[in-house]
């Protein structure tokens, strides 16, 4: 006899997300003491700075960015709250572990293939990450939604390389959208997701069935 599963509960698990937003919150004071400390800038990393490809993903241009991005995490813990890749309903360590390595990747990512990205600033590429790879936990978890939402992730981003980024959130947040963070989120998320899953369908125990024959799932 299978227990059944717990029911989701508005605001348990959001640790995680809270305190991301916390942390982006107190680092945005920090930038306003100690300008251009903590943004993604390709020159400062290549003198040894190598905190910038984390914390450039956790400063914004404004309150306003800050302000979406964080109305983002909130979004994406509503959406995926229940989501087995992202831990037992966003468990802290995991959740803050998943985004520092998509962002981490995401930077590696910027300086290897879009030289052109001089400086960066925001979480957007990280949240495309968390978004494909709850997407993939969907997946994994048998609810074909997942596969919608990887589609229309899909479909945004390269609406955003044939269109071009919006006008209307470049002057929000008073700097040009880099989109480049944006696809590479989407990529990494989902390589990281399809992993997760690989991981978890080899560490699945055999069902037993009636017949006392064992069966993978």
């Amino acid at each position: 006899m299978t227990r059944p599963p717990k029911p989701f509960l508005p605001g348990r698990g959001f640790g995680g997300p809270l305190l991301l937003v916390l942390i982006c919150g107190l680092l945005q004071m920090l930038q306003g003491m100690y300008p251009d400390w903590f943004l993604y800038d390709r020159g400062a990393i290549s003198h040894g700075q190598w905190w910038r490809l984390l914390s450039g993903h956790l400063v914004h241009t404004n309150a306003a960015h800050l302000m979406l991005n964080g109305a983002g995490v909130i979004a994406l813990w509503f959406v995926f709250g229940r989501s087995v890749l992202l831990g037992a309903r966003y468990a802290v360590g995991k959740y803050l572990g998943f985004v520092a390595l998509l962002s981490i990747a995401i930077s590696a990512g910027l300086w290897l293939w879009f030289p052109d990205v001089e400086y960066y600033y925001g979480l957007s590429g990280a949240l495309h990450g968390v978004f494909c790879l709850g997407a993939v936990g969907d997946l994994s978890q048998r609810r074909w939604s997942g596969a919608l939402l990887l589609a229309g992730c899909a479909l945004k981003v390269a609406w955003e390389w044939v269109v071009g980024p919006s006008a209307a959130t470049g002057a929000l947040i008073e700097a040009e959208v880099a989109i480049s963070s944006h696809l590479l989120g989407a990529l990494l998320g989902t390589l990281l997701g399809l992993v997760l899953w690989m991981r978890q369908a080899r560490a699945a125990p055999p069902i037993r069935r009636a017949d006392g024959a064992r069966s993978q799932q």
